[in-house]
Parts: structure tokens; sequence; C-alpha cells
């Protein structure tokens, strides 16, 4: 019994409970960080419609500056975006993913245009849709749930105020017009 001698009992259970603090510790530091990680992914993959208005700014910059609207969004880039890794814009140049929602533009004329923005992503039921006919000064705002896949393959960029409400879209407060 030689490596027991001499040795008191406050002096042999001070390494424990040091170790056992610092296990404490330890777990206490990787359940907040595990915490925090959970939260900040779902965040990250529920739908945020805040883009939406740079979207809307810089649309209606181009038509400010061309007189029209543009035709598709790579004019949109070209002129105001600039991205150095453009995203994809899709076939037509008309659609595209930003902050889990799908961008959806439709040009109807010079002064008019037509923008729908679909949540997607492993939380689309908790956002809604929008649907916005925007002219330079104005524009027109229809709020619904989030769509199913059968219900976005089949909507058109200009829908009629009867295909709205079918698919269960609400008129918002427009914006009363600007004064010059």
């Amino acid at each position: 019994m030689r490596g027991v001698e001499g040795k008191t009992g406050k002096n042999r259970f001070g390494f424990s409970y040091a170790l056992l603090a610092l296990g404490v510790v330890t777990y206490l530091g990787v359940w907040a960080y595990s915490s925090y990680a959970a939260e900040w992914r779902a965040k990250a993959a529920a739908p945020r419609i805040d883009p939406i208005l740079k979207v809307i700014k810089d649309l209606r910059q181009y038509q400010k500056t061309r007189a029209t609207f543009p035709p598709s969004f790579k004019e949109v880039e070209a002129a105001i975006w600039k991205h150095p890794n453009p995203p994809n814009y899709g076939a037509d140049g008309r659609s595209f993913v930003l902050g889990n929602y799908y961008y959806f533009y439709t040009w109807v004329s010079p002064t008019r245009c037509t923008l729908w923005a679909l949540p997607v992503g492993p939380h689309t039921a908790e956002a809604n849709s929008y649907f916005m006919v925007l002219t330079p000064d104005d524009r027109e705002k229809w709020k619904g749930p989030a769509l199913e896949l059968k219900e976005a393959a089949s909507i058109s960029g200009t829908p009629t105020y009867a295909q709205l409400g079918i698919i269960g879209m609400v008129q918002q407060d427009s914006l009363p017009p600007k004064r010059k």
C-alpha cells in the first residue's frame, strides 16, 4: 500500500472535483451551442420575405431609368445588381429563389409588371404567398396561404381576380399615391 501512504482525504478528491467541474462546464457549453445552432438552422430554413423590398425597389429603378419595366431579371442584373456570380434566373430569366422564396416576374406593359413571391423549403406552411402588381408609383398587393406544388405550377403571371380568389389570395391595402 505504498501509493496511499501519506495521502489525506482532502487531497485525494481535489483532482476529481476539478474534473467534475470541468465536465459540467463542458456539458453546459455543448448544450448551449447545440441549442443555438438548432435555432440558427431553423431561422435559416424559414422563408424570409424581406428581400422583396429590394427587388421591388430595383425593378422600379430600372423602370425609372429606362422608361419601361424590364422583360426579365437578366436585364436588372446587367443594369443594377451586377453580382460577381449572378444567381440562376431560370430558362427565361423571370424567376429566382432568395431567402426561401421563389420569385416569379412577368412584364405586362412599360408601366406595369407582376411579381409572385412563393415560399419554398421545409417551413413552407409557416409562410404566406404574395402577388403584386407594380407600377412606377404604386402597387397592388395580394396575400394568401402557401401554395401547394400543384397550385404553384398552375399560376399565371397575370391572373384574374377570380383566379386569385380561388387560391385564397386576399387583397391588402394599397400604398397611398406619392405626392410630387
